[in-house]
């Protein structure tokens, strides 16, 4: 495998964990036909290297935490001085968007049309 084939998959590992901002790490290792600790290193090496932040949990799961999303956190701590863990972890929820980018968001109107459609807007909407 070539350096430019390499950096290839590296960057689409890494695009898929932002694509995605949660990951199952047994998934991932199984997507990129890896094994769970091999994913868990890499996923260290590129949070060493800049390339990634987020958070693993211990439930096998890694939520991909942009720079921003970091900043806005950080900035309410510093704000507020003293914060709970319980405290941050409420306030993360909106800090923190956990919807992949590549989802659609329907709003309200959007869902009315489509139940009004009739079934074959509901089985086109669920083969998705």
């Amino acid at each position: 495998m070539g350096v430019q084939e390499s950096q290839g998959l590296l960057s689409e590992f890494v695009d898929y964990i932002k694509n995605r901002k949660m990951v199952v790490l047994e998934e991932l290792a199984a997507e990129f036909g890896l094994r769970t600790q091999d994913v868990i290193n890499r996923i260290h090496s590129l949070e060493s290297a800049g390339r990634l932040s987020g958070v693993m949990d211990d439930r096998g799961k890694f939520i991909y935490v942009s720079e921003e999303e970091m900043k806005n956190v950080a900035a309410y701590i510093s704000d507020r001085g003293r914060v709970s863990i319980a405290e941050l972890a409420r306030k993360s929820n909106e800090l923190i968007d956990l919807t992949a980018p590549e989802m659609v968001k329907l709003s309200d109107e959007d869902l009315k049309a489509m139940d009004e459609e009739g079934e074959e807007t509901a089985e086109v909407a669920s083969a998705n």
